[in-house]
């Protein structure tokens, strides 16, 4: 087989006739043993600048591929850290200790009781509903009866078979309005109902939290159940009430129709489509305790008559998921313990003397690690947590969060990072406001004064600390979404300048500061009240 002779080109040597044919390529060690042989010498004429070519690095230059530079980083930064390990270890050497070793009795018994009696309202809520329900299908009823005499009545029809059987038109109009009126009575009774229901949810680990559990970590679990709990059971009561209206009056699905329509305009346009989902079980077939216990542990916030169901169950997927969350919760205790609590203890005197150069030294430091605590809560609980939930309960909307990490802007983070409360406000805060009349910025902001008090409360009330700070770093988003939005649209919802600015602001400085104040203010409390001895800083070198 020959070889194909590359392309040449034809130049004239200055000085001369003599055509010398150069190639566009460098000549191989064959050709010069060949022109050695031939008496023939190299000449320097050979051209190397053939074509216009941008640098690798310039704009204007085709897409490149930088992974060399993104193992570096890695390789950097798995320097670093191990650099840090070991410097962390001759520092202050293993801090660990048994998971749960610091907790008192009381802790433990008083946490259990508060776990314990959020239940109880869940089965409120559910009766509530049953009562709702039965008082429903008698308003169906009478409502049914009452329209069929008046439909009888507007058209000429006489009742003649006896005093039984025979309504005036009149009283007939007036037992509609009667009936009407009662119905009116009726869902709005037990919409405050539910409404104080609701409310006990979230007052009772409040309570027990913010006066009787001392240790913070076992008050944020009290608080996130009874959160969690706050939030379903408000969905289930909403929902069911708009299903129990369409019931008695015998609604068609078409009538529900421009819900959806509010919704796809509504959709921001990183949401696809979805089809309209129709529900396979309807009021009140879907008020019975089964129900209510699996929209009890399903991992959503908004409740439904029927949701997309898988049909096999993978005992692999759903033990690796398992293995995951228990993974991430060790080494996010491992971080806390071994990296985060010398940092804050270091950080106290700092903060008592206001120096600001080894506050923000803190700040950085502690950083690091609160940014990996982070991700590793995020991991167990919307992946690893709530993809075994899925998989036992064969829930098939998985969607519980989408490529946050990409986020150009701090909004499209808050849409993109937290699905279940995203579609939680949206769908029973900001629709209906916006379809009652109100603006769309309105309902933003309360929104998101809103989820500023609920973050006040999961921090504040578990470290016996009502200062603010969760709610001043949750509300001050509002200027930080009103930054970096015109950022999409001068550079594109991928803008690096943007997600730039969501990662320093949130996860570099914003957490790290804030948990700092709070482990301040929480240890200065409690050593003044003589409850917590006071811990000498841990030595930094």
């Amino acid at each position: 087989m020959t070889e194909v002779e590359p392309p040449t080109t034809t130049t004239t040597v200055a000085g001369g006739d003599v055509s010398t044919v150069l190639s566009e390529v460098p000549p191989e060690a064959e050709d010069l043993k060949a022109s050695r042989r031939a008496d023939k010498s190299y000449r320097h004429t050979f051209a190397v600048h053939t074509k216009l070519a941008p640098s690798p690095l310039s704009k204007e230059a085709p897409p490149e591929s930088y992974r060399g530079f993104v193992n570096l980083g890695m390789l950097l930064l798995f320097g670093n850290n191990v650099r840090l390990i070991i410097e962390n270890y001759q520092k202050y050497g293993i801090l660990i200790s048994l998971p749960g070793s610091k907790v008192s009795k009381e802790d433990w018994i008083l946490t259990g009781l508060a776990h314990l009696l959020v239940p109880l309202n869940v089965i409120v809520t559910y009766q509530l509903e049953r009562w709702a329900m039965k008082r429903a299908i008698g308003h169906r009823k009478r409502l049914a009866e009452l329209s069929s005499l008046a439909s009888s009545n507007s058209h000429g029809h006489t009742r003649v078979n006896g005093d039984e059987n025979e309504k005036d038109p009149k009283q007939v109009l007036k037992d509609l309005n009667k009936t009407e009126t009662s119905i009116k009575r009726t869902q709005k009774i037990f919409g405050w109902l539910h409404a104080l229901n609701v409310i006990a949810i979230l007052a009772w680990p409040s309570y027990m939290s913010y006066y009787k559990i001392f240790h913070p970590f076992m008050s944020i679990t009290c608080l996130m159940n009874g959160t969690i709990q706050f939030l379903k059971m408000t969905s289930y009561s909403l929902t069911n009430q708009d299903l129990r209206a369409g019931f008695i009056y015998d609604l068609p699905p078409e009538k529900f129709q421009h819900t959806r329509r509010v919704h796809d305009a509504a959709s921001n346009t990183f949401v696809s489509h979805q089809e309209v989902y129709e529900y396979e079980i309807n009021y009140p077939n879907n008020i019975t305790f089964k129900d209510m216990a699996y929209f009890w542990f399903a991992p959503t916030l908004c409740y439904q008559p029927s949701y997309p169901r898988s049909t096999v169950f993978r005992k692999s997927f759903f033990l690796k998921r398992v293995f995951e969350a228990l993974t991430c919760l060790g080494m996010m205790y491992f971080l806390i313990e071994q990296y985060a609590t010398p940092t804050l203890q270091n950080s106290v005197r700092a903060v008592d003397q206001l120096a600001f150069g080894t506050m923000l030294e803190r700040v950085l430091k502690l950083s690091t690690t609160s940014v990996l605590i982070w991700l590793l809560m995020f991991y167990t609980f919307f992946h690893a947590t709530f993809n075994a939930l899925a998989e036992m309960l064969y829930f098939g909307d998985r969607g519980f969060y989408l490529a946050w990490w990409n986020a150009g802007s701090v909004g499209r983070y808050w849409a993109l990072w937290n699905r279940p409360v995203y579609i939680f406000f949206k769908r029973h805060i900001y629709l209906p406001m916006v379809t009652a009349g109100a603006s769309p910025l309105l309902a933003s902001f309360v929104i998101f004064t809103f989820s500023a008090i609920m973050h006040e409360i999961l921090i504040g009330l578990p470290t016996h600390l009502i200062y603010g700070y969760a709610f001043a770093g949750m509300f001050f988003q509002i200027p930080l979404i009103a930054l970096t939005r015109p950022l999409e649209k001068w550079r594109g919802t991928g803008t690096g300048l943007g997600n730039m600015i969501f990662w320093v602001s949130f996860t570099i400085l914003g957490q790290p500061a804030c948990a700092l104040l709070y482990y301040y203010h929480w240890t200065k409390r409690h050593i003044d009240d003589g409850s917590l001895m006071p811990v000498a800083p841990i030595p930094l070198a």
